[in-house]
């Protein structure tokens, strides 16, 4: 596959515009469209579903546009690795992740890395979880933890874990002596947690639908700081998130060690 089909194929894919991806490559709308259409012939395969307000990836393009982005990284990878050899440049880490991960259990992880390997360099960049992953593909991040449902295209999955929803609350709560809550427990309480649109959120509104129990919460929000101080000012309430972004709170010496 030539390198000139696929800048062209990669230009589009991302302004979504013949006209857009020709102005940034500085050619004819002409031309671009003929190297789109000499790659989709000699591919016998459509890339791009031509529409009125421009085009649009079909899967077959989507699964081309990760190829082509694994394919930019890893000329991109190699050039880095010879200017490391030739200058030794302190290493930087990029991580993404989105805000459960970076308030406690991250920081400890990098925390713990920088002790073994003092040179290292870390960026994190807290983003929604499914952000994390495109700045991956889009090789503004080296790692992106994130959660879940199902793998991304583009993506190599490393590792992957099962992260229970835990509930945050303070010890002197009624439901504190219990191991595990179960969604008609929570019914009766405040509650506190993420917003719609999030992995946690989904799952607990879909616990919520097999109970055939409706529990709204009193306060949502996208920041575990602010459910962390919700569960702080009132007596009652139960802050849910997942597992890693509760751990170490609870631990002696922590600022949260009246909770569990």
């Amino acid at each position: 596959m030539q390198e000139l089909n696929l800048r062209y194929f990669q230009s589009v894919a991302k302004t979504g515009s013949l006209s857009a991806a020709a102005e940034e490559l500085h050619v004819a709308v002409s031309a671009v469209s003929r190297q789109i259409t000499n790659l989709e012939q000699r591919l016998a395969i459509k890339l791009f579903n031509r529409q009125p307000r421009g085009m649009q990836l079909t899967e077959a393009g989507r699964v081309l546009q990760a190829y082509a982005l694994r394919n930019q990284l890893e000329v991109s990878s190699v050039i880095a690795e010879m200017q490391d050899v030739m200058t030794r440049q302190m290493r930087k880490i990029t991580v993404a992740c989105p805000d459960g991960m970076a308030w406690h259990f991250l920081p400890s992880v990098i925390s713990s890395f920088i002790v073994q390997c003092p040179d290292t360099r870390f960026d994190l960049h807290v983003v929604e979880s499914t952000r994390a992953s495109e700045l991956v593909k889009e090789g503004e991040a080296d790692i992106a933890l994130t959660f879940s449902l199902s793998p991304d295209i583009g993506v190599k999955v490393i590792s992957s874990h099962n992260a229970a929803i835990s509930a945050l609350m303070a010890k002197s709560h009624p439901l504190a002596s219990k191991d595990v809550l179960q969604v008609k427990d929570l019914s009766h309480y405040p509650l506190t947690m993420s917003l719609n649109g999030s992995t946690m959120r989904y799952l607990f509104d879909v616990a919520c639908s097999l109970s055939g129990i409706k529990v709204l919460p009193s306060f949502s929000c996208d920041s575990l700081g602010a459910t962390y101080t919700m569960v702080c000012e009132h007596p009652n309430m139960i802050g849910l998130c997942s597992a890693v972004a509760v751990s170490g709170m609870n631990r002696p010496g922590y600022s949260g060690d009246r909770f569990v």
